[in-house]
Parts: C-alpha cells; structure tokens; sequence
C-alpha cells in the first residue's frame, strides 16, 4: 500500500475512534485536553441584582419592590434575596421586623439563623443595623418583581437577590454570621464546606456606602446595591465555587472604615 495514503487512512481511523469515544463518554474535554465534569453536574450562576431602598423617614409602613429580576429556565432552582436596613431609636427597632418576602406572589422562606443585628450610638440616637436572608425552592421562570414588606417604618436600606440552578432542592446550610461593631476597612470569616461542589454564597451589610470588593481568589462579587441618601448604606454578594470539601476564608476589603456583617451558606449541586 502507499505509504502516504497508508498513514491517511490510519489518522482517519484514529480521528473516528476518538470522535466516537468522546460521543459515548460521560466528561467532555477543554481547549487544553483536560477532563472536567459535565455543565449539568455543576452549580450555575443565572442572575443577580441589587437596589437601594428610598428614603423615607415617615412612620408608615414600607412595601418595597426588587422590580424585573430574571429567573432562567435551568434546572433546580434556587433564589436567595438579602434584605438590610438601619434603624434609629430603640422603639423603631422593637416594631419594625420584615413580614414578608415575595417572588411573582410565590412567598420566600426565612433562612433560620441568618438573622444578624446590632446597634452603636451616633451622636446621642441608637443606631441598629440588620440583615436577615430569604429563600425559595424552585422558583417561577421568567422575569418577576421581589417584594418585601416590612411591619413598619424603615428609613434606609437595601435589598438585594441571586439566583443559582443545578442546586439541591433544600434550604441553604448557614455556614456563619460575622458582624463588626467598631468601623474598620476589612472583615475576614473563616468557614469550613461539608460537601464536594458546594458553592459559598455571601452577602456583606455595611452602615454606609461602600466599594467592598472579594479578595480570595475565584470569590465573585455578584451585584452591589448603595444606599446614597438616607444612611448611605450597602448590601453586596458574593460566590465561591468550593470544589472539595474543606475550609475558605472570605475576606471582603474596601478603601473607609466601616461596620459590616456578613451572613455565609453552602448551596450544594443537585446529585
């Protein structure tokens, strides 16, 4: 046999031995030859978005919506919404609670123990500071106004909402609170993952405008909502993709001083 035509025919057999292969195998391979797990195995971002509340220091009670956020049509959905606010008075913080979260009328669960608050004095008045997280199970594709309704008058404050598909169909697991009183540029938390492709999802309060910004690699800032009247505050959120079980550090930094708390979950792929 000729010899070119020989090696022309043994590449092609070749070339049609691997396409078959990679057709029946349960991994697909990258630009750089190496194996990774399939798309449909893994944890996926679909959208985030964050916005500020109005000003609005009347004693009424507040309906705030998150207008148009965008639910995609992947598989085993999740949507987590943070919501924060200041306080000024200690009887404003006795009656004022969040009564409920919505989602396209669909109503979000209150993540137990997420839940942070604290209070410092500025210039003789109580100031409190408060986060809380909420979640729903496979919430309703398509585009969808969040609402939250608070039991009363809430002056300043952010809300904020992440959705993530491929997730198992539980509530989150809180990994940790972390809260700092006393004005500093940084908060560091710690956290140890209990299960292999787990996602760390955060969201950092801060009593004044801010430019928090992730500083562990492959940690994402996902949307960042500023509070510019009122008092100034933020809400950010990030993610962080963990793929064997084991302990991250979070560390969010920014250019002032300030207070900040932070909630941690793990978000866990559906298997």
């Amino acid at each position: 046999m000729n010899s070119p035509r020989y090696g022309l025919v043994v590449l092609t057999m070749v070339c049609f031995v691997w396409l078959m292969a990679c057709a029946h195998s349960d991994k697909t391979v990258n630009g750089e030859g190496m194996q990774r797990v399939l798309e449909t195995d893994q944890i996926g971002f679909d959208f985030a978005d964050g916005v500020r509340l109005p000003e609005d220091w009347s004693d009424e009670q507040k309906v705030f919506t998150l207008q148009n956020f965008k639910v995609g049509t992947g598989p085993n959905r999740i949507l987590i919404v943070g919501v924060q606010f200041e306080l000024q008075g200690k009887a404003s913080v006795d009656n004022t609670m969040v009564s409920s979260v919505t989602c396209g009328g669909h109503e979000l669960t209150l993540m137990p123990g997420s839940e942070i608050q604290f209070s410092w004095i500025w210039k003789g008045t109580q100031i409190t500071l408060k986060v809380v997280l909420y979640y729903l199970i496979d919430p309703p594709s398509g585009i969808r106004d969040i609402t939250v309704t608070y039991a009363g008058p809430v002056p300043s404050g952010n809300v904020g909402a992440i959705s993530l598909y491929n997730v198992k169909q539980t509530a989150p697991i809180v990994l940790a609170i972390n809260h700092q009183s006393k004005r500093k540029k940084e908060i560091i938390t710690k956290v140890t993952t209990k299960n292999d492709g787990a996602w760390v999802v955060d969201m950092v309060a801060c009593n004044h405008k801010s430019d928090l910004e992730p500083q562990t690699e492959g940690h994402i800032l996902r949307f960042s909502a500023q509070e510019f009247l009122g008092g100034k505050s933020s809400l950010v959120c990030g993610t962080l993709p963990v793929p064997t079980a084991g302990e991250v550090t979070l560390h969010w930094a920014m250019t002032k001083h300030n207070r900040l708390a932070l909630i941690a979950l793990e978000v866990n792929p559906y298997r």
